[in-house]
C-alpha cells in the first residue's frame, strides 16, 4: 500500500556523526499505533501511558491536538520516526499553577523511541534539535521543563543542556517534578561549552 504524501518536515538539523533529525506535527492516523507501541514500553514509565491501550493514546493525541496550546511532533532520524517532542503553553497547563509564568515561556517533553541499532550521541542530538527549534521562534525566551524526580538520566541531559533546577513541584498523578529553565543564553553557553569538551 503507497504511503501517504508527506509534506516537508517543519524542522531539519544534521549531526555529524548521527544524521539528519526533523520534526513534523504528529499525524493521529499515521502515528497513534507508533507510539502506543514506544510509551507502553517499560523505560517509558515516566510518560504515564505504561498501560494504555491504543484508544486510550489516541484520545490523549486528539486532546493534545484540539487543545490549541499544547502541540505533539514526530521527530524523524533519516526519515525514519524516532523521537516524540510536545511543546505547550505552561499558563494553560497544571505547572503553571507551581511558579510565575513568564511571557517568552514555552514548555516541553521529549521521549525517544526504542532503538533498533544504538547511535553514540543520539539523545544528545535530537534534545539539541529540540531546543534549536524552539529558540528559533523568537517569541520563546526560556524553555521550561519538569521531569519526574527520579528520572535521573533526563536530569542528567537537562543539565548538559543549560537547564537549571528551580524547585520540586507537585503535579497531577501523584507526579514530584524537578521544574527547570533554560534560558536561550544557558542553552548557547551549554553548547559551547559541549563543543569545547
Amino acid at each position: 500500500m503507497p504511503r501517504a504524501a508527506q509534506h516537508e518536515p517543519l524542522f531539519r538539523h544534521y549531526v555529524a556523526g548521527v544524521g539528519s533529525l526533523s520534526l513534523r506535527p504528529f499525524d493521529l492516523d499515521q502515528h497513534t499505533e507508533l507510539l502506543h507501541g514506544w510509551v507502553t514500553q517499560p523505560y517509558a514509565k515516566y510518560w504515564g501511558l505504561l498501560t494504555a491501550g491504543l484508544d486510550e493514546v489516541r484520545a490523549e493525541y486528539e486532546r493534545i491536538e484540539q487543545s490549541g496550546h499544547h502541540h505533539a511532533f514526530i521527530g524523524e532520524h533519516d526519515g525514519r520516526p524516532a523521537f516524540l517532542m510536545e511543546r505547550y503553553a505552561p499558563a494553560h497547563d497544571p505547572v503553571g499553577l507551581t511558579y510565575d509564568v513568564q511571557p517568552g515561556d514555552i514548555g516541553m517533553h521529549v521521549l525517544v523511541g526504542p532503538a533498533e541499532q544504538p547511535i553514540a550521541g543520539f539523545t544528545t542530538a535530537v534534545f539539541a534539535t529540540i531546543m534549536d527549534y524552539l529558540f528559533c521562534d523568537p517569541t520563546v525566551a526560556r524553555v521550561v521543563v519538569e521531569p519526574d524526580v527520579h528520572n535521573t538520566k533526563i536530569h542528567a541531559l537537562n543539565d548538559r543542556m543549560g537547564f537549571r533546577k528551580d524547585s520540586i513541584v507537585e503535579l497531577p498523578g501523584d507526579k514530584k517534578a524537578w521544574l527547570s529553565f533554560c534560558t536561550r543564553e544557558q542553552y548557547l553557553n551549554a553548547v559551547r561549552m559541549n563543543e569545547a569538551g
